[in-house]
């Protein structure tokens, strides 16, 4: 009994793992916003391969907590790059984004600029920059994708078979 709840959970797993969402808020009509600045997937993708990682800790920055991790994962940084960088102070070229502008004031996510900022340079720069060189590098294609999520799926009903 409690295998196939495991299986059907793991199923579930798979098939929303593959899902995305897109929410739509438009209050105004697209005439109204004009297109500030653009980083296309392939220009990202370029940026991305040109990358030097360093691991360790940002000198100057404490350990990001789960709450801004998520900020940096949820797209609200680049939300906020939008709002408080100007399009002549481009710190994520290797991420795919485009800002607008229009008729309301920004909303910033992070409270205000100055920690965005912060958040941006102790959180979310060197976690963007890594997810990006990993895609830079092909290593999330379809194939690898399905093959790993395949290898997660026999460890987990390995280690539960293993437990009866």
């Amino acid at each position: 009994m409690s295998h196939t709840i495991v299986f059907r959970v793991l199923a579930l797993i798979l098939i929303l793992g593959d899902l995305e969402s897109v929410t739509v808020v438009n209050h105004h009509p697209d005439e109204e916003y004009f297109l500030e600045h653009e980083v296309p997937y392939e220009e990202a993708i370029i940026e991305a391969k040109k990358l030097q990682l360093y691991p360790g800790p940002i000198p100057g920055c404490k350990i990001c907590t789960n709450t801004e991790m998520f900020y940096c994962k949820d797209e609200s940084v680049i939300n906020d790059h939008c709002c408080c960088d100007g399009s002549s102070n481009e710190v994520f070229p290797f991420v795919k984004h485009t800002c607008r502008v229009g008729p309301e004031e920004c909303k910033v996510q992070a409270g205000d600029c100055a920690e965005y900022a912060r958040l941006r340079e102790c959180c979310c720069h060197s976690y963007l920059a890594s997810v990006w060189k990993y895609l830079a590098n092909d290593a999330a294609s379809p194939t690898n994708t399905y093959f790993i999520k395949f290898l997660a799926i026999l460890t987990v009903l390995r280690l539960l078979l293993q437990r009866t």
